[in-house]
């Protein structure tokens, strides 16, 4: 049995189109390739696609998972605003712009099945955002468009799936209140107890399958907008001015069925009976519940983002912002820290802090994350980098996404950043582009590729041969091509076992053909081979692209004899064997008719 002839051909050099990132780059922190550095793709033009700036990196953050955001802020062009899955190298694995503007894309679990998940929507309403809950599976569908309970639109910080198949998500309505909170300029509340406006935070659980909500909390039930850590300033006398006491930002469910929520404007973490809403305690803030064991480096975390159970519940993970855009901070920068609890006792003991080396100061945003092999992630929000730590704080890995120079701009923000195993199988062909004599190759959001074969013919109608193989080398990866011998290639993607993944549509490379030398015949397949796939060698391959191409060929041929007609083509079909003007036409006429 003849080998297969993907095995035959040896790998050649492929010319590396991802030369990207940079490492301890100087310019780039300078901002001398703008606050957002980029790339765009050949084959695959309307991606916009960041550049890192990687000022130190390790073997250690690279566990098989992918790292996740969503970009934002004001430098960040359109097409660039997107969930985008990244690799251990920072190279583009996955986006899809057509999302807009996103926010906490990462991985959870349904039902059994991984999703990747995300708010989308319009976030400057209500200056919390107003959109809807995405779950795409592993084919990039959207599966589920997940509300915050009968249809109402939901808040972009949160959106929690629990082992019960239900959501976490938060809501800020806009509701009247007795102000009795100072107004700039003013005193404590009003004569006659005038009524203002709150936003208030509410915590919903929605059922995913019916949309109905089973348990809804609400912040002002249980607080005065005058415990507040933020000062209203003039907020409260208007309903779209009203006023942000609490700023829910995270939800946490645990195994006893009750809820940690994230305060940021109170300074504080409220633990909450899952049956009857009721507090149960409060770390941090006003009304701290806890003795502070560690000199009040426990509970003195301030506007913070991201507070959830440590993986033992032991305690408690926290991103402690320390600031809300340049406010004084008693620290010299933004943490992430592990908080232990006693709840019998009623202590809080700092366990570990995590402070990045260039003590980045976030007046928003950012998130800590526990990875499974122990390490912890920590994204930095408002400032547009990320760093991987062990699990006693050394560092493995310290990413920039956007310029130094630019932090604390709103330039360049990721509001969290997530690491998730993930495994991608796209439905829509590999993307393909001829350009200098190179073949550029990609698939949007692929995860199992790792070989690129190019097969290639002199003509519509040849036999496709195998010309080519490269390893898969970043995002998009260019092979070079002769484009005097090849009229035509497309590419096969193969898996680590060299099985068939999918196959790019079939492109012309702007070959001219020899006018005198007669094109050989491509060498013959066995006749007799199933129609289906084949295993030579342990190896897959797929007899259809010769077969497509043949049927091609005898269906342009049959409209060509019904527009020449017998006679006409009997001398075209001559003409057309000997001349190279005519033939090239007749090529062109063809691709013309079928598209190709």
């Amino acid at each position: 049995m003849r080998a297969s002839a993907f095995f035959l051909l040896g790998l050649v050099s492929a010319v590396v189109a991802d030369n990207f990132p940079y490492f301890q780059s100087v310019e780039f922190d300078q901002g001398k390739f703008g606050p957002y550095p980029n790339r765009s793709y050949v084959a695959t033009p309307q991606f916009i696609a960041p550049t890192l700036n990687f000022l130190q990196s390790s073997p250690q953050c690279d566990n098989g998972s992918y790292t996740m955001v969503c970009l934002r802020g004001d430098r960040i062009p359109t097409a660039a605003k997107s969930p985008m899955i990244l690799d251990d190298k920072g190279q583009l694995v996955w986006m899809n712009a057509s999302y807009g503007e996103t926010f906490a894309l990462g991985v959870q679990k349904y039902n059994g099945s991984d999703y990747l998940t995300f708010w989308k929507g319009n976030p400057a309403v209500g200056g919390h955002g107003e959109g809807y809950y995405y779950m795409l599976d592993h084919e990039y569908k959207e599966r589920y468009r997940i509300s915050a309970g009968n249809g109402i639109p939901g808040d972009l910080h949160e959106f929690r799936i629990t082992p019960e198949g239900t959501a976490l998500v938060t809501l800020y309505p806009a509701k009247q209140a007795t102000m009795t909170w100072r107004v700039r300029g003013g005193n404590h509340g009003f004569p006659g107890g005038r009524k203002g406006w709150i936003f208030d935070s509410t915590v919903r659980e929605v059922d995913i399958a019916t949309d109905k909500v089973i348990f809804e909390w609400n912040a002002s039930d249980h607080y005065e907008p005058n415990e507040s850590q933020m000062p209203a300033g003039m907020a409260g006398a208007r309903q779209k001015d009203a006023y942000d006491f609490f700023h829910i930002n995270s939800i946490d469910k645990d195994y006893r069925g009750n809820y940690l929520v994230s305060a940021r404007y109170m300074h504080g973490l409220t633990y909450i009976n899952g049956t009857d809403g009721s507090i149960i305690w409060i770390l941090g803030g006003k009304r701290n519940s806890f003795t502070d064991l560690s000199n009040g480096s426990a509970t003195s975390f301030a506007y913070q983002h991201d507070g959830r159970w440590n993986p033992n519940h032991t305690g408690v993970n926290i991103f402690d912002n320390g600031e809300h855009y340049g406010t004084p901070s008693a620290y010299e920068g933004s943490r992430a820290v592990e908080i232990l609890l006693d709840e019998e006792k009623m202590t809080a003991q700092l366990k570990r802090s995590f402070v990045n080396p260039r003590k980045i100061r976030s007046g928003s945003q950012g998130n800590m994350q526990v990875l499974p092999n122990g390490n912890v992630l920590v994204g930095y929000g408002l400032n547009a980098a990320w760093t991987e730590y062990t699990a006693d704080g050394q560092v493995l890995c310290d990413v920039h996404i956007g310029a130094e120079s630019d932090f604390n701009t709103i330039a360049v923000e990721t509001y969290r950043v997530n690491k998730f195993p993930w495994v991608g199988r796209p439905t829509t062909p590999p993307d393909i582009a001829f350009k200098d004599g190179q073949v550029y190759v990609s698939w949007n959001g692929a995860t199992e590729v790792k070989k690129w074969v190019l097969q290639a013919s002199k003509g519509v109608g040849r036999n496709l041969k195998v010309i080519q193989q490269a390893e898969k080398d970043g995002f998009e990866t260019a092979i070079p091509v002769n484009n005097t011998n090849w009229c035509f290639v497309k590419a096969v993607a193969l898996d680590s076992k060299s099985r068939k993944l999918g196959v790019s549509k079939l492109i012309e490379t702007g070959c001219v053909l020899d006018e005198v030398e007669e094109q050989p015949e491509d060498e013959e397949l066995p006749e007799e081979l199933p129609a289906e796939e084949v295993e030579i060698d342990n190896e897959v391959m797929d007899i259809n692209y010769w077969m497509t191409d043949r049927i091609l060929f005898s269906l342009s041929l049959w409209k060509t004899l019904e527009l020449l007609g017998i006679v006409g083509a009997s001398i075209g079909m001559w003409e057309l064997r000997h001349s190279r003007v005519l033939r090239k036409m007749y090529y062109v006429s063809v691709r013309k008719m079928w598209g190709t």
